[in-house]
């Protein structure tokens, strides 16, 4: 995986940039609020990362932040959300703000984030009401664990979705595993999952 790029802004837009890494461009696809924070272009950058794998295509996305991320990451654990609507919530308000409306059970004021139906604002109620009360919020080397955590456990899912499984079995047996030795690597994270179904 593709932790984080640093390197020189060649291009932006308010949902992409384009980082040049020694003469190497990776198009980012980012979120509202990271363009804000985005140097011009032609400045030095550094941006962290994720790869999103689909069959059909890899998708870079862009954040300025370690909350960013970690949110972007668990609004795509939330069914029925993909990498674009996850990266049109995070456009729609700042990290803390979509905590405060999650952790509140403010369905109204999620429905007015873009994309975001009645149905959809409950299942993000429901499904991150407890993760987004753990929401990063201590020193960077404290955040950047949590957040390595969160990434294996993703990868985790997504390798043992590629074997077959389903994605709600492969979550049930990937979560003690990470809970208990987030510090594993990745294939020995996958392969004690494997071990205990």
């Amino acid at each position: 995986m593709i932790a984080h790029l640093q390197g020189t802004i060649a291009e932006k837009t308010p949902t992409r940039t384009i980082v040049d890494v020694h003469g190497v461009g990776f198009d980012l696809l980012i979120p509202i609020t990271t363009f804000k924070k985005l140097e011009a272009v032609g400045e030095a950058t550094k941006l962290l990362t994720y790869l999103h794998v689909r069959e059909d295509a890899l998708q870079l996305f862009g954040f300025s932040t370690i909350k960013e991320r970690w949110l972007f990451l668990n609004l795509l654990s939330v069914s029925g959300v993909g990498p674009k609507l996850a990266l049109s919530i995070l456009s729609g308000c700042e990290a803390e703000e979509l905590r405060r409306l999650v952790t509140t059970e403010n369905i109204s004021g999620l429905t007015r984030l873009p994309g975001v139906g009645k149905k959809t604002a409950q299942r993000l109620v429901i499904d991150l009401k407890e993760k987004m009360a753990k929401m990063p919020l201590g020193t960077d080397e404290i955040e950047s664990e949590i957040v390595e955590a969160d990434v294996k456990f993703d990868e985790a899912v997504r390798a043992l979705m590629s074997l077959g499984y389903n994605r709600n079995v492969a979550g049930q047996v990937v979560t003690p595993v990470v809970r208990s030795q987030a510090d594993l690597p990745l294939d020995e994270i996958i392969k004690k999952a494997l071990q205990s179904m």
